[in-house]
C-alpha cells in the first residue's frame, strides 16, 4: 500500500508500517492523506483522509466511480475548516481520529471500506 501526503510518500509493505505512518499523519494539525495499492494516478479504489487538530474525515473512492464519505451518525449543521481552510466539510461527516484510525487499519487489512463507520454515497 502507498500513502502519500504532501511531498511524502511511503511503501507500506505491513501492517506494523501502515500504522505507524497513520499515527504519525494522524497526530498532525493539518493533513491531506492518500492511500492506494500502488500509488498510480487515477488508481481505483482508493482512500483520502483529511485530519485538523481534533478530526478526520474518509473518503472512499470506488473502482466502480463511487465515492463514499464518513459520517458520524448526527444531523449536526454547520462546517468545520480542513488543511488550513481549503476545506469545508459538514460537521455530520466529521469522524473522530481514533474512528478513522481503526477505519483505516479495516481498509489496509482488506481493502474495502469499514463498518466502524458509517458512510454516505455521494455517487
Amino acid at each position: 500500500m502507498i500513502v502519500s501526503c504532501g511531498h511524502d510518500i511511503y511503501q507500506c509493505d505491513d501492517a506494523d508500517v501502515f500504522e505507524s505512518i497513520m499515527k504519525k499523519l494522524l497526530a498532525e494539525k493539518s493533513a491531506e492523506v492518500w492511500i492506494s495499492q500502488n500509488g498510480e494516478q487515477d488508481e481505483y479504489p482508493c482512500m483520502a483522509l483529511l485530519v485538523n487538530e481534533n478530526n478526520a474525515v474518509l473518503h472512499h473512492f470506488g473502482d466502480d466511480g463511487s465515492c463514499y464519505v464518513s459520517c458520524n451518525g448526527s444531523d449536526q449543521e454547520g462546517f468545520v475548516s480542513f488543511c488550513d481552510g481549503q476545506y469545508e466539510i459538514c460537521s455530520y461527516q466529521v469522524i473522530s481520529k481514533e474512528v478513522a484510525m481503526t477505519a483505516l487499519m479495516d481498509y489496509y487489512l482488506n481493502s474495502v471500506r469499514s463498518n466502524i463507520v458509517q458512510w454516505d454515497q455521494l455517487y
